[in-house]
């Protein structure tokens, strides 16, 4: 899409639109947990423990169903230096670039849709109104007239929204249910240190999560982007794990930021020289969002920018699927160039306990399982990221499975390029989450896209049905994912003027990613994955402590 592309807003019928405002659930979601947390406290300990390892399930509290809320990243930019203090000092962005948000808000069965908006995060006006508020009284009865319950629903869709900073998707909740709503970020340059392609999901901001594969060597430059969009002031420390271990970095605890805030810190200031880091973000007061600006530039020649966005919660079994590998003869000749080795697929798992953890990793393609060398078993080291190469994989989309007796965080690195001495681009591939229903994928801007699934085990059923631009929705779209294997969908099966998809599976478990890719003589490549459902009661978890 070119330098003059247009902003497009959807139109909502008239007779569901009202006044947009923002709301809060706040006091009602304290005064549930208050009285949830006493409720708790005074309940029987749980018998019987075998020992210090024997792990119980975090108690949860239902809570009123809340505004939707996800932070899209800020614009990329390049990193000159720092300041004093150690605040990063950024140049300009590149002449071509272009930073963009696309967003969607279903509606409920009477064809309302929330009132949702895309807003700066520091406040103001919003960018993009998706949809205006409406008063209960004027909200249409449900009337479903087919067995899929889509006939009278339609959507609320901003596509290409131009963004200068961080911006905020909110949607509004709609009786006791949370809005299914979705939102996206896309980052296209064919010029300068920073030419490539990064796509990321805006993200619900949250107290704990993982950014798995930064790296800090020589010429590589990964900046850390923390929001906070709430009402209350977040303070947020970092735990940090490198190649050779757990990094006692200071000035990574008891970060303070303020609501409507930013801040940015460069990795580097706090663990130089690492080929692969891992950094838990864990807050208390205000939940928050983060993203890892990566750029790498090798001399002169770019070689690749990229959004990392959250992995998976940590636990015992990670899948990493949307890892697309280039033909190994193209790859071969670019990764033999002298500094090039890290542009070689690989997987990155950090261990954060104190005990060595031993993996099983299998890696499923289109035709079933293709086997590592090794037989894909790797020692891992105790509080440390370790590498696992995956150069020795043909062509494709594949996903990989890893499994291991303590809990890890996971996530993939790829590359794409034409041919040795030209610029490359790179993808993190984050692990992702069980796909269940409705989840929301908007489509990137400016850039072609596909969908890839895997199930593991067993067999699973993944729909995909279209939205488009103006918000009515297409043909669902149903495939079947056969055990142990990995399908893709291109975008373009969605039919032509799809903005985003709505995505629900059944069966065994399946999982899914988007792979966003750039043609042209700077190629991008960018990995998202699907994000966790938005809509549905919600629960949060109860810290007892005493």
């Amino acid at each position: 899409m070119s330098a003059t592309h247009k902003d497009r807003k959807t139109a909502v019928p008239a007779n569901r639109r009202g006044t947009w405002v923002r709301g809060a659930a706040g006091i009602a979601a304290g005064v549930v947990l208050v009285s949830a947390t006493g409720a708790l406290a005074g309940a029987s300990i749980v018998q019987n423990i075998d020992g210090a390892a024997e792990a119980f399930p975090v108690p949860t509290a239902a809570v009123p169903a809340g505004e939707y809320s996800a932070v899209c990243p800020e614009p990329l930019r390049l990193l000159e230096g720092t300041v004093d203090g150690g605040d990063p000092d950024f140049s300009p962005v590149s002449e071509t670039a272009l930073n963009r948000v696309s967003a969607m808000t279903l509606s409920d069965l009477g064809g309302t849709v929330p009132g949702s908006a895309i807003a700066p995060l520091s406040g103001g006006d919003p960018l993009a109104v998706i949809a205006e508020q409406v008063p209960e009284s004027e909200r249409g009865e449900p009337q479903v007239s087919n067995e899929d319950g889509l006939t009278n629903r339609v959507a609320g869709v901003s596509a290409g929204q131009s963004v200068e900073g961080a911006a905020v998707m909110r949607a509004q909740a709609l009786g006791e249910q949370r809005a299914t709503a979705g939102a996206g970020f896309t980052y296209t340059a064919t010029d300068g240190d920073l030419a490539g392609l990064a796509v990321a999901h805006c993200q619900v901001p949250s107290n704990d999560f993982w950014l798995v594969g930064a790296v800090t060597t020589v010429g590589a430059a990964a900046v850390l982007n923390l929001h906070n969009p709430s009402q209350s002031p977040a303070t947020v420390n970092l735990d940090l794990y490198g190649s050779k271990g757990v990094i006692d970095a200071p000035g990574g605890r008891g970060i303070l930021i303020a609501p409507g805030k930013s801040e940015s810190i460069v990795v580097a200031g706090l663990a130089a020289n690492e080929e692969n880091v891992a950094v838990r973000v864990r807050s208390s007061g205000g939940r928050v969002s983060g993203f890892i600006q990566q750029s790498v530039l090798r001399g002169l020649t770019p070689g690749g920018v990229e959004l990392i966005q959250p992995s998976a919660p940590s636990a015992a079994s990670q899948v990493v699927p949307g890892i697309r590998i280039q033909a190994p003869d193209e790859m071969d000749a670019i990764t033999a160039q002298e500094g090039y080795a890290g542009a070689a697929p690989s997987l990155q798992v950090a261990v954060p306990g104190g005990t060595d953890a031993v993996l099983d990793v299998r890696v499923f393609g289109p035709s079933g399982e293709v086997e590592l060398p090794g037989g894909g078993v790797v020692t891992a080291t105790a509080g440390a990221v370790t590498a696992i190469p995956l150069d020795s994989l043909p062509e494709g989309d594949y996903s990989a499975v890893i499994s291991s007796d303590v809990l890890i965080s996971a996530s993939a690195r790829v590359s794409r390029g034409s041919e040795p001495k030209e610029p490359l681009d790179l993808a993190l591939v984050p692990s992702a989450v069980r796909l269940g229903d409705q989840h929301v994928s908007v489509l990137p801007t400016g850039a072609g896209s596909a969908f890839v699934f895997s199930a593991p085990s067993g067999r699973a059923e993944v729909r995909l049905t279209p939205v488009s631009a103006d918000g009515t929705f297409g043909k669902e779209l149903v495939f079947d994912v056969a055990g142990g294997t990995t399908v893709t969908v291109p975008a373009a099966d969605l039919g032509k003027g799809t903005a985003a998809a709505l995505i629900g599976a059944s069966g065994d478990p399946a999982y899914g990613a988007q792979v966003a890719t750039l043609d042209g003589d700077t190629p991008g490549i960018s990995v998202a994955p699907i994000p966790a459902g938005s809509s549905g009661q919600q629960s949060v978890a109860v810290d007892i402590g005493f």
